[in-house]
């Protein structure tokens, strides 16, 4: 359960804008003496304790101790329990110069306000009831969204899209619950109750709903996270060259010598709208090397797990058995064959790679000249473009997976209950325990260690 403690009775005050210089910066103050701290501090037409909320006002910031005058600021009021913590918050607009913030930071924390921690703006947001985890989480998702797709997502999230299906959920087995236990209750009386057969279809009805929502987490996972494009070949066939082209700039290591390359390097780019997070791996090969072995494990595991992969062969010279072996590794996989080295005279023929490696199309590119380059990015963009959905994913992230896979379990093992005829108090339970799992998601069950790590992820400010 949600519960205020001692600290949320204390005033916080944070520099709420990124660090460094800037034309405006804004500080933040919230907590049942964030007026009289400000006033303390804010010379204006009126005291801000009989001003009305949600009002803007001109004055100066000064240092009480010798009326130095620091800075001409904008200062907003919003009181409780209209803010953004449920707390009165005042926010001061000053200009963005750094060593100028952190005077009036100290002026703020003389008057009795302490330096908040990562989140805790946002913290006491829900701690107040101002909005739930699900869009607390979103708020950080909102600012560390890499492209349109999540940050659509994220607004979606913070206006709450996610927490309306779990209610719904949640209303649905706390009825399927009063069921049961009223069969536990009354058992010995006339009641008419709902049946066995009519509690199974409920409790699978849901069950179906979060499989629905847990189908849709790897589309999530890829609004939120990017697509990822695993780039792989045998040594020196021109990987890491391939990436620095892709980025129009020298990120990877290109060298003449075989195993340059030993761990995984990624970097991102937007492609027709969308985040990709190229992998450039290992060169594939027999080796005594540990390191290199090591290297070449991990380029495998990378590749397995990305949405697409580049096979890079070197079109001027003939297959090699590496080149076979990665054919066969991959048959199965989805890839483009990039045909390398295109500025010279070619030994491979594109049509006959394709149907020889499986892939969904083979292209000649050089990484020397640029040549093909335009064309590898079409074909990417048409493969990883996916049809819009009608409705985005509603989770993406782990933590709601995995609560909504411990509902799921529990509502399995109550539908087993059901159908095995066992005492009402097992489907009982088990109910219960995936009413506490759904709880998770929007913090009504939710312990204070996930609280502090789900918060402390967050900016100091926000």
């Amino acid at each position: 359960m949600k519960q205020k403690s001692l600290l949320e009775e204390e005033t916080i005050c944070a520099i709420a804008t990124a660090p460094g210089r800037s034309a405006i910066a804004v500080l933040r103050l919230s907590g049942k003496r964030a007026l009289p701290i400000a006033d303390a501090v804010f010379r204006g037409r009126k005291p801000l304790a009989v001003v009305k909320s949600h009002t803007v006002h001109l004055g100066e910031i000064v240092d009480p101790a010798g009326q130095q005058v620091l800075d001409e600021v904008l200062v907003i009021l919003m009181k409780a329990p209209h803010s953004y913590t449920g707390e009165d918050v005042v926010e001061i607009q000053s200009h963005g110069n750094p060593t100028l913030l952190q005077k009036i930071l100290a002026l703020l924390i003389a008057q009795g306000a302490r330096l908040a921690e990562p989140g805790e703006f946002t913290r006491r947001a829900f701690l107040s009831g101002r909005m739930d985890l699900t869009q607390a989480e979103a708020v950080m998702e909102v600012i560390s969204s890499q492209n349109s797709s999540h940050s659509q997502w994220a607004l979606g999230q913070l206006k709450g899209r996610l927490s309306s299906k779990i209610t719904t959920l949640r209303d649905a087995l706390i009825s399927i619950i009063a069921q049961v236990e009223a069969s536990i209750d009354f058992s010995e009386d006339e009641v008419p109750l709902c049946g066995p057969q009519a509690l199974f279809v409920r409790v699978e009805g849901l069950s179906s709903e979060l499989d629905d929502m847990l189908a849709d987490y790897e589309k999530g996972r890829q609004v939120r996270d990017g697509l990822s494009v695993a780039i792989v070949g045998r040594p020196n066939v021109g990987k890491s060259s391939l990436l620095n082209l892709l980025l129009q700039e020298d990120r990877a290591i290109v060298s003449p010598f075989p195993g340059t390359t030993r761990d995984v390097l990624e970097e991102t780019i937007h492609l027709e709208g969308m985040l990709v997070r190229f992998v450039d791996t290992a060169g594939y090969r027999s080796t005594e090397n540990p390191v290199e072995q090591e290297g070449i494990l991990r380029g495998l595991k990378a590749q397995n797990e990305a949405d697409l992969s580049l096979l890079v062969l070197d079109g001027s010279e003939a297959l090699s058995e590496e080149d076979l072996r990665l054919a066969k590794r991959f048959r199965e996989t989805n890839k483009i064959v990039v045909l390398n080295k295109a500025d010279l005279p070619q030994k491979l023929n594109p049509s006959s790679i394709t149907e020889q490696f499986s892939g969904k199309c083979s292209l000649e590119l050089s990484t020397l000249t640029g040549l093909g380059l335009y064309r590898l990015r079409e074909e990417m963009a048409t493969f990883l473009i996916r049809t819009p959905e009608k409705e985005p994913p509603l989770i993406a992230l782990l933590r709601h997976k995995n609560a909504l896979q411990a509902a799921k379990s529990a509502l399995r093992r109550a539908s087993n209950a059901i159908r095995e005829e066992l005492s009402p108090e097992f489907t009982a339970i088990d109910l219960r325990e995936a009413l506490d799992a759904l709880g998770e998601i929007t913090g009504e069950t939710t312990l204070d260690e996930i609280l502090d790590q789900i918060f402390g992820e967050f900016c100091i400010g926000k």
